[in-house]
């Protein structure tokens, strides 16, 4: 990056030595803020799936779907030109038209009158998210020199766990308010108040005041070919990102179905499963992701093998907590293991991206980035939800000894009572989804243990 130039900028970047001035954390203020919007929106959906599915006549596959792959596919495919729009554009204003265009569509979801609707609003939603983690994570590392990144990317993730926690409380209180579909209405307007701060106190450090041109000499944009190959020949890369995908469809199956455990399993009144979901999701999020960004920074250091290493012990507990605590029926229990285990899932994630940050040049930060979120994305939420969707319906057919048409026939047709088993059993089957997927953190944690023996093998 031109040093010279950059100083002319209003944000400044820190210098080589490590130093970090206070425009790099108000940058980073910002940015946190619009993660955590994007999280809003993003979990609404999940606390006030049981009446959407109750309205709409939906089955929890369709759920799954409707939450996964209508989000997904469009978030990690759109993350991919907007990732290279971000390498050569101003990526704040970039920032600003993603913020406004999800929170638009965000409000559009409470609008929907039928399951293709909501389909579509929340790929709209997708699309605007797409863009702001690339330009984020290509921002951040511009910022913070490597020696503090670990602790700058765990604040920004932050964002995710008490984005969370925002929108499930927020949600379940202003569902139990005004309805579902005035709550998503009421759920856009922080967006829109974003967007003004992001325009008018964040300036991108090397594309401002006209520095792009400047910048182009001294560093060109590697084509995406290049990036995109570099990546996959690199064995360290390929298991990072497949352990990162496999704690990810973790996270989001619980973050997502975690509200329709208590509903069904326990018949709590939605304002307490918001706060509840919320707690699991955002407080323990958080204290994941502070901890594994501390651990990164002071007993990792920097050393890609022990932020690998890591990034497996931080996961490995994770399903004998959650399985646990749904097992045990016990409400108390439940919600304890799912608390704990969302602190183990989300230890990985500071550990993991630093090693992204590390794996990329200096003009390739965004697509790296994107592309590590379209294989986590693409698998995590957009093969997930509606796996686990389609295991609890599998799960619930069987305890009632049905088959596909029967099971919506007994207790999903318009102007019919459910057959008295239909509720103990839609319990039965989210539980053992729930439990089956809390599995897979041990794959994963298989496969950060070869990044870190990867990495010893080249510094040997």
């Amino acid at each position: 990056m031109d040093h010279d130039a950059a100083l002319d900028c209003r944000l400044a970047v820190p210098a080589a030595s490590g130093a970090v001035g206070r425009d790099a954390w108000v940058a980073l203020a910002l940015l946190t803020a619009a993660y955590t919007i994007s999280f809003v929106d993003r979990t609404a959906v999940s606390v006030v799936q049981d009446r959407i599915k109750a309205e709409l006549l939906l089955t929890d596959w369709q759920i799954g779907l409707m939450i996964g792959p209508a989000f997904a596919i469009v978030y990690s495919l759109a993350g991919l030109p907007l990732a290279r729009l971000a390498e050569r554009r101003d990526r704040v204003r970039l920032l600003a038209w993603c913020v406004g265009v999800w929170s638009i569509m965000a409000m559009a979801c409470g609008q929907a009158r039928s399951f293709a609707g909501l389909f579509i609003a929340r790929m709209g939603v997708g699309i605007g998210e797409a863009g702001g983690n690339p330009a984020s994570h290509s921002l951040i590392a511009e910022y913070f020199p490597e020696t503090r990144r670990s602790t700058a990317i765990a604040i920004y993730t932050l964002g995710a766990p008490l984005g969370a926690f925002l929108g499930a409380a927020g949600t379940g209180w202003l569902a139990g308010q005004m309805g579902w579909r005035n709550a998503f209405l009421m759920l856009g307007i922080p967006g829109f108040v974003l967007v003004a701060l992001i325009l008018l106190w964040l300036r991108d450090p090397t594309r401002a005041a006209g520095k792009v041109a400047v910048l182009g000499k001294a560093a060109a944009i590697p084509s995406f070919g290049a990036v995109a190959g570099k990546l996959v020949r690199n064995s360290a890369f390929r298991h990072l990102v497949w352990g990162g995908s496999l704690v990810v469809l973790v996270g989001y199956c619980l973050a997502a179905f975690l509200p329709a455990l208590l509903v069904r399993s326990y018949g709590l009144p939605l304002a307490q499963v918001g706060l509840l979901t919320g707690l699991v999701g955002g407080l323990g999020g958080g204290i994941g992701t502070l901890v594994g960004g501390f651990l990164g920074d002071r007993w990792a250091m920097g050393r890609p093998a022990r932020l690998a290493m890591l990034a497996a012990l931080a996961v490995l507990p994770a399903p004998a907590l959650i399985a646990g605590g749904i097992l045990s029926h016990d409400l108390h229990l439940a919600v304890a293991g799912c608390f704990f285990g969302m602190i183990a899932i989300y230890g990985y994630v500071a550990p993991a991206f630093a090693q992204v940050h590390a794996l990329a040049e200096e003009r390739s930060r965004a697509t790296v980035t994107s592309i590590y979120y379209l294989v986590t994305n693409l698998v995590g939420l957009g093969i997930g939800p509606p796996l686990l969707g389609a295991l609890s319906d599998f799960w619930a057919r069987g305890r009632l000894g049905l088959d596909s048409a029967g099971f919506v026939r007994a207790c999903l047709t318009q102007g019919t009572t459910p057959q008295s088993g239909c509720a103990p059993a839609m319990a039965h089957g989210m539980e053992m989804a729930l439990v089956a997927m809390s599995l897979l953190p041990l794959a994963a944690a298989v496969h950060f243990m070869l990044v870190a023996r990867r990495y010893r093998q080249q510094s040997a």
